[in-house]
């Protein structure tokens, strides 16, 4: 199944920075040049484009792009900002504007003991995963099902842990997470809502350099 006519959230993010205003950027436009080689390189899974999987692809990825570099929710081209809402691991929903406010990474990850998303702003949230992953965070789609308005998403994240999570040092080992997001659209193929189900346990095991076995 393919999407003949590409609406712009179903664009490579390229595109949408090209079309954009540049005053809707929280500092300027993203720069994604150091990210695209490597997504080539290291992606597990490539899908012809063109393709529904490559233009959801597309939106996920615009979606982040969005939640991480624009402040203004009712600029966001990926989802209906009016009705959108999040959910991750069955907990509260959150709005867009809740994303733009207290950060993606504080919602998606809550209180842990190795991480106290209440404690952190936006920026300091931000800063924490810059600062583990300098070399960037990939994202990748691994399998896509679509029974509309409901698509669910089978997804890959990845990078090399190359700096510091707090006071553990990085070697430049592999990280990777895997997750699956159920994920309404409209019409339009905007984001309505979205669940995200993922093994946070296993991700600061990870981080930490924690033996799974240990709790």
């Amino acid at each position: 199944m393919a999407v003949e006519t590409r609406a712009l959230w179903l664009s490579p993010r390229s595109d949408v920075i090209a079309a954009e205003d540049p005053s809707v950027w929280r500092a300027g436009a993203p720069d994604y040049s150091l990210t695209v080689d490597r997504l080539a390189q290291e992606r597990q899974v490539n899908f012809p484009e063109g393709s529904l999987e490559d233009s959801v692809t597309n939106l996920v990825r615009v979606f982040e792009m969005e939640a991480t570099y624009k402040a203004d929710a009712r600029t966001w081209i990926s989802i209906d900002p009016d009705v959108f809402t999040m959910r991750t691991n069955g907990g509260p929903a959150v709005t867009a504007h809740d994303v733009t406010t207290q950060g993606a990474y504080n919602l998606f990850l809550g209180d842990r003991p190795d991480y106290r998303g209440s404690k952190h702003t936006f920026d300091s949230s931000e800063a924490v995963f810059h600062q583990a992953f300098p070399e960037g965070f990939l994202w990748e789609l691994m399998t896509l099902t679509v029974a509309l308005p409901i698509a669910t998403l089978q997804w890959r994240h990845w990078g090399r842990m190359s700096g510091t999570f707090g006071d553990v040092e990085g070697d430049g080992g592999m990280f990777e997470m895997f997750g699956t997001s159920v994920v309404t659209l409209n019409d339009d193929l905007k984001i309505v809502s979205s669940e995200h189900y993922f093994d946070a346990g296993s991700m600061f095991d990870q981080l930490t350099g924690r033996c799974p076995m240990a709790h």
